[in-house]
C-alpha cells in the first residue's frame, strides 16, 4: 500500500497543470491578502471625522477616580478637541438624565473595573434625544478607546516608558449602551467564514472527487488490473491510491493557505488600523473561545478529516465504473451529495436555526460544511468538536471500507454499467458466501 500511495502522490504532484494551479492560486491568494489592508476601514466604525458631540459627563467608579478626561482632547484627532468632559459624582442613570437636558450633543462615559478588577470597561451611553446621525456614538466610542489609555495610565503617574508597559498589559473595552456591539467585522468573521470555508472545501472536492473517482477506475479501463492483481491486493491498491490522491491535495490546500496567510500578514502590517482592529477582535474572540490554537488546530483537523471523508465517497462512486467514460453516470450523484451537504447546513445558519445546525454538526457529511468554521471562530465548544470530530473518523472509516469492498467486489468487472441494487445483491451473496 505505501507504494501504491507514494507512486500516486508523485504521478499527481509531479504534473505541470499541478504546479501551476498550485503557484498561480498561491499568488493570487498572497496578491488579495497584501490588498486586504484597503479595507481596514471597514474593520472598525473610524473616529477621524466631525463629530456633533460637545459635552460629555465621566462617571468613574474604577480604582482611578477622578482622573482628568481632558486629556483625551490632547489626541491628535482634531474633530475631538473642542469636546467638553465633567466628571459628575452620581449614577449613570443620573448623568444620561442631565445630559438629555442639556440637548441633543451630550453623552455619557462610564468607566468603571472590570471583573476580575485588573482591567478597565468603558461604556458610552447616550440619551434618548441624542443626535446619532453617522453613528456618532459608536464613533466617540472608538475615539475613547484609542486614547482613553493616556488618560488612566496619566492618573496613575506613570513615565513614559511605563505607558508602553501598561498599554501591553491593560485591556480597555469600549461599547455603546443601545446598540448592537457587534461591528462590521464581527458579522464579516460570523457570517463569511463558515461561507468561504464551504466554498474552499466545495472547490477541493469538486476538484479531486473526480480525479480520485477516475484514479481508481484508470487500470481497469486500461485493462491491466489482471496483472497489477498480481502484485498487490484490492484493498491495498485503492488505500494507496485514496491516501496518495488526497496527501496531494493536502499539500496543495496548505500552499494556498500559508500564501493567503502571508498575503494578509504582509497587507496588515502597512495598516496600523487594520493590525489593532484585527487584534481586537482576535482578543473579542478569543474570550468566547475562538481564534485560540486549540481551536485552530482542532479546525483544521476537522476540515482534513471532513475532506478525506468526502475522498473517500469519492473512490466509492469511482468503484462502480468499468471504465472512465461510465463516472459521468455515478458522479452526478457524488455531486449533488456534496451541494447539498455544504447548503443545507448554511441556509440554516443565514435562517438562524441554530436547533437544526446543532443536529447537522452531528451528521457526518453536513459536519465538514460547518464544525471548521465553527470551532474556529467560537461558535461550539471543544467538547462538541470533538464528539462531531470522532463521528467523522468512524464514518470515513466506514466509507473507506465500504469502497474498497465494491472496489473489491467489482475489479475485474467488465459488463454492462451496474446499479446500486445490483451492487448490494452481490455484497450480500458475497457476505453469505463466506458465512
Amino acid at each position: 500500500m505505501g507504494k501504491i500511495m507514494k507512486f500516486t502522490f508523485l504521478r499527481h504532484t509531479e504534473t505541470a497543470s499541478y504546479r501551476l494551479s498550485t503557484l498561480i492560486v498561491a499568488v493570487i491568494l498572497f496578491a488579495l491578502g497584501v490588498c486586504g489592508f484597503m479595507f481596514a476601514d471597514k474593520l472598525d466604525e473610524s473616529s477621524d471625522m466631525p463629530t456633533t458631540v460637545k459635552k460629555v459627563y465621566v462617571c468613574d467608579s474604577s480604582a482611578l477616580k477622578g482622573a482628568s478626561y481632558d486629556r483625551l482632547c490632547q489626541s491628535d484627532n482634531e474633530f475631538y478637541k473642542d469636546v467638553v468632559f465633567e466628571n459628575l459624582d452620581c449614577t449613570a442613570e443620573e448623568a444620561v438624565e442631565k445630559a438629555a437636558a442639556d440637548g441633543d450633543h451630550t453623552l455619557v462615559l462610564e468607566v468603571k473595573d472590570d471583573e476580575n478588577g485588573e482591567d478597565f470597561r468603558a461604556r458610552i451611553i447616550k440619551p434618548e434625544n441624542f443626535d446619532d446621525s453617522d453613528k456618532q456614538a459608536k464613533r466617540f466610542a472608538t475615539f475613547v478607546d484609542n486614547n482613553i489609555g493616556y488618560v488612566l495610565s496619566n492618573a496613575a503617574g506613570l513615565t513614559e516608558a511605563q505607558n508602553t508597559e501598561y498599554f501591553t498589559d491593560t485591556k480597555i473595552e469600549t461599547s455603546v449602551v443601545g446598540e448592537d456591539e457587534s461591528s462590521f467585522a464581527d458579522h464579516m468573521i460570523k457570517n463569511v467564514i463558515p461561507l468561504l470555508s464551504g466554498i474552499i472545501l466545495y472547490m477541493m472536492l469538486c476538484i479531486y472527487g473526480q480525479g480520485v473517482a477516475r484514479c481508481i477506475v484508470v487500470e481497469k479501463d486500461s485493462k491491466m488490473m489482471e496483472s497489477l492483481l498480481v502484485f498487490t491486493k484490492p484493498y491495498d491498491l485503492i488505500f494507496g491510491k485514496i491516501l496518495g490522491m488526497y496527501f496531494a491535495a493536502i499539500l496543495q490546500f496548505f500552499v494556498w493557505i500559508a500564501a493567503a496567510v502571508a498575503g494578509v500578514a504582509a497587507g496588515v502590517s502597512g495598516s496600523a488600523s487594520a493590525g489593532k482592529a484585527i487584534g481586537k477582535l482576535l482578543d473579542k474572540f478569543s474570550a468566547q473561545g475562538g481564534f485560540t490554537v486549540p481551536a485552530v488546530l482542532a479546525g483544521i483537523i476537522a476540515i482534513a478529516i471532513g475532506f478525506l471523508l468526502y475522498i473517500a465517497l469519492a473512490a466509492f462512486t469511482g468503484s462502480f465504473a468499468s471504465k472512465t467514460e461510465e463516472i459521468s453516470n455515478y458522479f452526478g450523484i457524488y455531486t449533488m451529495a456534496v451541494v447539498a451537504c455544504w447548503m443545507f447546513p448554511y441556509f440554516n445558519q443565514l435562517n438562524g436555526n441554530d436547533h437544526m445546525l446543532k443536529i447537522l454538526r452531528y451528521v457526518p457529511f453536513t459536519a465538514p460544511f460547518t464544525v471548521p468554521a465553527d470551532i474556529i471562530v467560537g461558535n461550539i465548544t471543544m467538547p462538541t468538536a470533538l464528539i462531531s470530530i470522532v463521528l467523522m473518523v468512524i464514518a470515513t472509516a466506514a466509507v473507506v471500507f465500504l469502497a474498497a469492498k465494491v472496489y473489491k467486489l467489482l475489479v475485474l468487472y467488465r459488463g454492462e454499467p451496474v446499479k446500486i441494487k445490483d451492487v448490494i445483491k452481490m455484497l450480500r451473496n458475497a457476505n453469505k458466501s463466506k458465512a
